[in-house]
């Protein structure tokens, strides 16, 4: 049996000037042939302008917000795609 948990950036959208991108702990267990996986949205982080807002959702991993931080190529190609 093998087991993982990561966080992962998930697709940006944008909503009038903001693009809001939501970071996703993804828990994955492979069991005799099978695998199950459970998404669950820990954090978003809003970009506007310059500006970036980290809002971290109730039941956030200790260390979310350090976690995020080795995500930031992911959160920049979202922001491109997103604001242009």
């Amino acid at each position: 049996m093998g087991e993982r948990t990561e966080l992962v950036v998930g697709g940006g959208r944008k909503v009038g000037d903001r693009c809001i991108i939501p970071v996703i702990r993804e828990h994955v267990i492979h069991a005799g042939g099978c695998a199950m996986l459970s998404l669950s949205p820990v954090a978003l982080l809003i970009a506007e302008g310059e500006h970036e807002y980290l809002a971290l959702l109730p039941g956030a991993p200790p260390g979310t917000k350090d976690a995020i931080k080795t995500l930031r190529d992911g959160i920049e190609r979202q922001k491109e795609e997103c604001l242009g």
